[in-house]
């Protein structure tokens, strides 16, 4: 399965489960993800990172989210979409 369409999945879904205020969050979240090679997104997980890490790395390095939101925000929305994508599992 496409890990980027699959995250851009959890995080349009994480979006739909939460308060309108963090919209934005999101929003840039499945920007910066969008904007990201698939490529790179590959040789992580060819290196052994989980899901979670990859989009984590994605979203701390992201230059508009960090400019935005600082890292301890952006860790809890990391958690929260992964979160939120474990709940749909069970």
């Amino acid at each position: 399965m496409n890990t980027k369409t699959l995250l851009l999945a959890q995080i349009h879904r994480a979006k739909l489960d939460c308060e309108k205020c963090l919209d934005d969050l999101f929003n840039m979240m499945s920007q910066a993800l969008i904007r990201t090679d698939s490529g790179e997104i590959d040789w992580h997980l060819m290196n052994d990172l989980v899901v979670d890490d990859i989009l984590l790395i994605i979203v701390l390095t992201d230059v508009d989210l960090s400019i935005n939101f600082n890292e301890l925000v952006l860790r809890e929305a990391v958690k929260s979409v992964m979160a939120f994508s474990r709940e749909l599992q069970h």
